[in-house]
C-alpha cells in the first residue's frame, strides 16, 4: 500500500505523523477547530490566513489556497515534474510517491511532500500566533533547506553540497 510508505522518509517521526493525520483529516485547522467548538463561528475566525474568503479546511489549506498551489508549483519545478494538481491530498501523495520509478527518487519525493507540509504548516502557524508573514518564495526556500537538513542527517553529506546548488532531493 502506498500510504503505508509516508513512513519512509528521513524527515523526522513528528513530521511524518503529522502527515498522516493530515491525510486523514486529523489536523487542528481551523474548520476542524470549528467542528470540535475550540473556536466560534463569526468574524472570519474559521477563514484561512491568505484566502481570507475561503474556510481553513486542510485540502483548502494544503491544495487548494493560493499560497499552497504557488509552493507546490514552485516545487514541482524545481523537482522537474509536471503535473495537474489532484483533488485531494491522497492523490496528491500517491502522485509523488509513484512520480518515479527509482526507490531513491521516490524517496526523495517522500521527503519533499513531508518538507512542503511541514513548511506551509509553520508558515500558517507563525502568522497566527506571531503575526510574521512569510511570501511563497520563503517558504519555498524553506523547503529546500529542509529538505537538505533531513537528508543531510540521514546520510551525513557535507553543507557544501547545498550551497553549492549541487544538491537534488532526487539523491536522497
Amino acid at each position: 500500500m502506498v500510504f503505508g510508505k509516508i513512513w519512509e522518509s528521513p524527515a523526522p517521526s513528528k513530521v511524518i505523523a503529522f502527515s498522516w493525520q493530515l491525510l486523514y483529516d486529523r489536523v487542528p485547522t481551523k474548520v476542524n477547530l470549528l467542528l470540535r467548538g475550540v473556536i466560534h463561528h463569526g468574524g472570519g475566525e474559521g477563514n484561512c490566513v491568505w484566502c481570507v474568503d475561503f474556510r481553513e479546511s486542510s485540502s483548502h489549506l494544503f491544495l487548494r489556497c493560493k499560497m499552497a498551489l504557488e509552493v507546490w508549483y514552485a516545487i514541482f519545478k524545481w523537482l522537474g515534474v509536471v503535473i495537474v494538481m489532484p483533488p485531494n491530498l491522497f492523490h496528491l501523495f500517491y502522485c509523488l510517491s509513484e512520480a518515479a520509478t527509482n526507490k531513491k527518487v521516490r524517496n526523495g519525493y517522500r521527503l519533499v511532500w513531508h518538507s512542503v507540509i511541514w513548511s506551509i504548516w509553520k508558515a500558517r502557524n507563525n502568522r497566527i500566533f506571531s503575526n510574521l508573514v512569510k511570501e511563497t518564495l520563503e517558504v519555498v526556500e524553506d523547503v529546500k533547506v529542509i529538505s537538505w537538513k533531513w537528508s543531510a542527517a540521514r546520510l551525513k553529506i557535507s553543507p557544501a553540497c547545498f550551497m553549492s546548488g549541487a544538491w537534488n532531493p532526487e539523491f536522497v
